[in-house]
């Protein structure tokens, strides 16, 4: 047989025209957004959980607040009404991340759990954050390759912390031209960069500390909202209640709770209290706009890699609005470093229409998250639809682990592991239920349990209420008296489930004493104080422009 042989140099060209073919071909492919046949072709992942934004806060729940991204990816997607967090920032973080009730994963150390990241990271994502830790040691312990943000649980959106970290080293603030929600989506696609240069999914979490206290806006998206809400917060309410039944997240019959008598009506209050009112709820929605604006940036750099057919992206907030009144330096313009504006009490009962109550109770209007999910190759149920299975934020780390074939561990080294908390909502994609199941819900004096269309809630440990949430879903009347058998078997359950599944300490399930005083908590706003002096409008801009690293 003749043999054929090849020169070194003829080899070396055959090689390099080989090269030159294949970068070729995966270049068309990538331009096309087709992915090469050995990529793995798991989704990709986004979740994004805000800070302190209530129910209605959405254009897709109800709001006024211009929210065209999320609203765009609600009607292509889904919009869960019954998604439940634990009603503050660090225990929702620790379930999100968990897949565990607080306790159970061990607070914040998360001793006792492994975590999302190290999940994804162990089956071959690429795991990456942006934004507010909030727990104890940095996200580079527990799973994320990378990360940007700030390891407090608050922060000066202009000026930062000490705190912030890039990558597990200091990183210094810029002493101008920085905003937080920017800079969080700033470093998101560097990392999601970074992330494509490898042949690997990519997990990515977004954890804005928006619109959380203090405060602070952009002056160019306060402008946008400027006279709003001059109407006052009964006129904003009614109006956002309306667009919900519109939306059918609520049936015509469900009742509103009325304003409660330790909120004022609008129209009694002075002209100058009118104007810091209307000031400081101006700046909240400037903040969610930011959001949104951020979220529409990351979403087209998305688009244009060829990635969102195949992403998952899912949008929850960490509690509902915040009712806590510590509001200082109220002559500042939001758009300046040294203010610090809080929401307070009447403009939180707006951010979480239709319920009652908010950050901290586990009434509705401190759990109930405003969630949206987006994934086009995965989703099958019809864009638009409403899911209305009670879900909590121990069910993200089952589902993700469930869509990406990722097998969550059992033990891990160092750490002593406590049964995972939640399930996979995966099936709802298919339109299917999860059927009945009991959830769980504790912080500080405030608990909660939800079985089926019942829920047994106790506000800082006041007598226990009962209430069907199918015919009450805004939790108006008390049906504790009518139906005690019900309320027994849920108080003993919660109990069970707070000493054995949760591992609450003593003195965070101990039992309940009647309470005859207000239901009120000492922190929220006392509209009987003397006037608050609204800010004067100055020409002090705190410029910000984007991409600054």
């Amino acid at each position: 047989m003749k043999k054929t042989i090849i020169s070194n140099r003829s080899r070396h060209g055959i090689r390099k025209a080989s090269c030159f073919a294949m970068i070729l071909t995966l270049t068309l492919m990538v331009a096309s957004g087709q992915k090469p046949k050995n990529q793995d072709e798991r989704p990709n992942i986004l979740v994004i959980l805000v800070d302190d934004m209530g129910y209605s806060d959405l254009g897709c729940f109800g709001s006024e607040i211009r929210t065209p991204n999320l609203d765009q990816l609600a009607a292509e997607g889904i919009r869960f009404s019954n998604l439940y967090n634990t009603a503050k920032c660090h225990s929702s973080r620790v379930s999100l991340l968990s897949g565990r009730y607080p306790f159970q994963a061990g607070n914040t150390s998360l001793q006792h759990s492994v975590t999302v990241a190290e999940v994804l990271r162990e089956s071959g994502y690429f795991t990456a954050m942006t934004g507010k830790w909030h727990l104890d040691k940095e996200p580079g312990d527990f799973g994320f390759d990378r990360y940007f943000g700030h390891l407090s649980g608050a922060t000066n959106f202009f000026r930062g912390d000490e705190t912030f970290r890039l990558n597990g080293e200091q990183w210094t603030v810029p002493e101008k031209d920085f905003y937080t929600t920017i800079a969080n989506t700033d470093f998101s696609i560097r990392f999601l960069k970074e992330a494509r240069k490898t042949d690997k999914p990519w997990f990515l979490y977004i954890a804005h500390n928006a619109p959380h206290f203090p405060l602070h806006c952009l002056e160019e998206d306060y402008e946008k909202y400027a006279g709003t809400y001059d109407v006052g917060w009964d006129e904003i309410r009614e109006a956002r209640a309306a667009r919900q039944k519109e939306m059918r997240l609520f049936d015509q019959e469900t009742i509103i709770p009325g304003r409660p008598e330790y909120i004022p009506a609008w129209k009694s209050l002075s002209e100058e209290r009118k104007d810091f009112e209307s000031m400081r709820m101006t700046a909240y929605s400037a903040m969610v706009d930011r959001i949104d604006q951020e979220l529409g940036r990351l979403l087209k750099n998305i688009k244009k890699a060829g990635e969102l057919e195949n992403t998952l992206i899912l949008f929850v907030s960490d509690n509902g609005g915040c009712p806590y009144e510590r509001s200082k330096r109220t002559h500042l313009p939001p758009w300046d470093p040294d203010s610090d504006l809080h929401p307070g009490t009447a403009w939180a009962w707006v951010n979480n229409t239709p319920f009652r109550n908010y950050k901290q109770n586990q009434h509705e209007g401190g759990i109930a998250s405003p969630a949206v999910a987006f994934w086009p190759k995965g989703i099958e149920v019809a864009p638009g639809s409403v899911i209305g299975d009670p879900i909590h934020l121990v069910d993200l780390l089952p589902t993700l682990a469930d869509i990406s074939n990722s097998k969550i561990p059992e033990s891990w080294p160092d750490r002593e592991l406590n049964p995972v908390a939640g399930i996979s909502f995966a099936p709802t994609f298919k339109g299917e239920s999860l059927g009945e199941r009991t959830l769980y819900f504790l912080f500080a004096s405030d608990r909660g349990i939800r079985l089926g269309d019942w829920k047994l809630v106790s506000f800082r440990q006041h007598p226990w209420e009962l209430y069907n949430l199918r015919e009450d879903p805004t939790e108006i009347h008390d049906v504790a008296d009518r139906y005690p058998e019900i309320a027994l078997d849920l108080e003993q359950q919660w109990y069970r489930m707070a000493r054995e599944e949760d591992q609450a300490p003593l003195k965070s399930r101990n039992i309940l004493s009647p309470r005859e005083e207000e239901k009120i908590h000492p922190l929220w706003t006392d509209y009987s104080r003397k006037e608050i002096v609204p800010f004067q409008n100055s020409d002090k801009i705190t410029p910000v422009k984007k991409n600054y690293q």
